[in-house]
C-alpha cells in the first residue's frame, strides 16, 4: 500500500510540473517511436499523463484487491468453503436416509476442507461399517487420528465399537482399556464395556464396572437395573465351586459372593431363586427354606411358592406347617396348593396330597399339576384315575404348543 501511494504522489508531483510548464507558455511534446512521430500539444500530453496516471493506480488498487485477504481470494475461499459445507450436509442428510455409500463417499471427499474433519470421517467410517465395509472404516478411522489427532479418542470409541461387532473381543477390551483408563467417566465407553462383557458373557468383570455405570449415567435408571440383576444372576447361576474345596470352603465363597449382591436385589425372586441353585451346589440346602421362608413373607411370588414346593428339607412336616399357614391368606392360590400337594406327597400324606392336587388342577388345568397328580394317583394303585389325569394332561399340552 506504501508503494502505490508513493506512485500516486510521484504522479501528482509530475502532473503539477506540467500544469507549471504550461503556465510559462505554449509549447508541443513530441513523441518518437521508430519511423512513427505522434504530436501533441503540452496541454493534452499533461491530461493524457494524469489519465493514465490515475488509471495505473486503479489498476495497482484492484491487483492489490484482487490478491489481498478481502478480495478474489477471500471470495474463492468462502467459495469453496461452501461447497466443502454443503457436500458435508448433504452427506449427513444421506447418512440420515441410510444411502451409506453415497454418503460415504461426500463425507470423505470433502473432509479434508471441512470446517469440522473430524465429524466427516467418523461418520463416513460409520457408512463403510453400515455398508459391510469394515476395512475401509478402519482406515478412515487411521485416517482421522494421523490428520487430526484431537478425534483420535473418538476414533478408537468407533473402531472398538467395529471390534465388538466383528466379535474381535479381545482386540475390543484390550482397546476398551485404555479408553477407559483415560476416561473413566465417559458413558459411552462404559456402554461399550458392558456390551463386550456381556457377550463374551464375562459377569465378574461387567460387575466392577457396574456402580460406573450407573454413577456417570451410562444408562437410563432401567436399563442399569435390568443390568444389574441380570448380572448378579448369572454370577450366582454360573457359580461353580472349587471341587477340591471342602463344603465349607465352597459355601464361605458363596457367602461372599451373596454378599456382593446389593440389599435392594437380595429381595428379588430371580436372585433368590438363583442363590437358592447355587446353596444346594454346595450343599447348603438347609439355608434355602429359612430363606424362601423369610422371602414370601415380606413378598408373595409364583416362582418362589414353586421352590418353596420342590424343595426337599430335613423336615418335610415343619415345611407342611409353614405352607398351610400361607394357605389361609392365598386359598385360592393354583401354586400353593400344588406345592402343598407335593410336599404332602413326600411326607406320605397321600389323601391330603390327591386333594390338594385336585384343588389346583381345578384352578389351574395346566400340564404340571395333571403330571403330578396323574404320578399319585399312579402311586395310590388308581390305574385309571392315573390314565385319565395323563391323558388330560396331554392334550392340554398339544393345545399351548399350537
Amino acid at each position: 500500500m506504501r508503494k502505490i501511494l508513493l506512485i500516486f504522489m510521484l504522479a501528482l508531483l509530475l502532473g503539477a510540473a506540467g500544469i507549471w510548464l504550461l503556465q510559462q507558455g505554449s509549447g508541443y511534446i513530441l513523441i518518437s517511436i521508430g519511423s512513427t512521430n505522434i504530436e501533441m500539444s503540452v496541454w493534452v500530453g499533461v491530461l493524457l499523463y494524469i489519465a493514465l496516471s490515475a488509471i495505473l493506480v486503479w489498476l495497482l488498487l484492484l491487483v492489490r484487491w484482487l490478491t489481498g485477504a478481502g478480495g478474489l481470494r477471500h471470495w474463492w475461499n468462502s467459495f469453496s468453503s461452501a461447497r466443502q459445507v454443503s457436500k458435508t450436509a448433504q452427506g449427513l442428510l444421506l447418512y440420515a436416509e441410510h444411502d451409506w455409500q453415497k454418503s460415504g463417499q461426500l463425507l470423505s471427499q470433502s473432509a479434508d476442507k471441512s470446517s469440522m474433519p473430524v465429524i466427516n470421517l467418523l461418520f463416513a467410517a460409520r457408512a463403510a461399517a453400515e455398508n459391510n465395509e469394515v476395512e475401509k472404516a478402519r482406515q478412515l478411522l487411521e485416517r482421522l487420528k494421523i490428520t487430526h489427532p484431537n478425534g483420535s479418542f473418538a476414533a478408537d470409541k468407533l473402531l472398538a465399537e467395529l471390534l465388538i461387532i466383528d466379535e474381535q473381543f479381545v482386540d475390543a477390551l484390550s482397546l476398551l482399556a485404555g479408553l477407559h483408563k483415560d476416561k473413566p467417566n465417559d458413558r459411552a465407553v462404559l456402554r461399550l464395556l458392558a456390551d463386550a462383557y456381556c457377550l463374551t458373557e464375562d459377569w465378574s468383570s461387567l460387575q466392577k464396572i457396574l456402580r460406573d455405570i450407573s454413577h456417570y449415567g451410562a444408562l437410563n435408571k432401567q436399563a442399569a437395573a435390568n443390568l444389574e440383576m441380570d448380572t448378579y444372576c448369572s454370577l450366582l447361576l454360573e457359580f461353580t465351586p472349587d471341587s477340591e474345596l471342602t463344603d465349607s470352603e465352597q459355601q464361605s465363597q458363596l457367602a461372599d459372593l451373596w454378599t456382593l449382591v446389593p440389599k435392594p436385589l437380595r429381595k428379588l425372586p430371580e436372585l433368590i431363586c438363583a442363590y437358592g441353585d447355587a446353596l444346594q451346589a454346595v450343599n447348603a440346602g438347609n439355608k434355602l427354606q429359612p430363606l424362601l421362608t423369610k422371602a414370601l413373607n415380606n413378598s408373595w411370588h409364583a416362582d418362589l411358592v414353586e421352590r418353596f414346593g420342590e424343595l426337599q428339607g430335613e423336615s418335610p412336616q415343619k415345611q407342611l406347617a409353614v405352607a398351610e399357614k400361607w394357605l389361609l391368606s392365598h386359598s385360592e392360590d393354583a401354586d400353593l396348593l400344588l406345592a402343598l400337594g407335593r410336599i404332602c406327597r413326600r411326607s406320605e400324606l397321600l389323601g391330603k396330597s390327591r386333594d390338594y392336587l385336585s384343588a389346583a388342577v381345578k384352578l389351574n388345568p395346566c400340564p404340571q399339576t395333571y403330571l403330578e397328580l396323574a404320578e399319585l394317583l399312579g402311586t395310590m394303585n388308581d390305574q385309571a384315575g392315573s390314565a385319565e389325569m395323563y391323558r388330560k394332561g396331554l392334550l392340554i399340552g398339544l393345545a399351548l404348543e399350537q
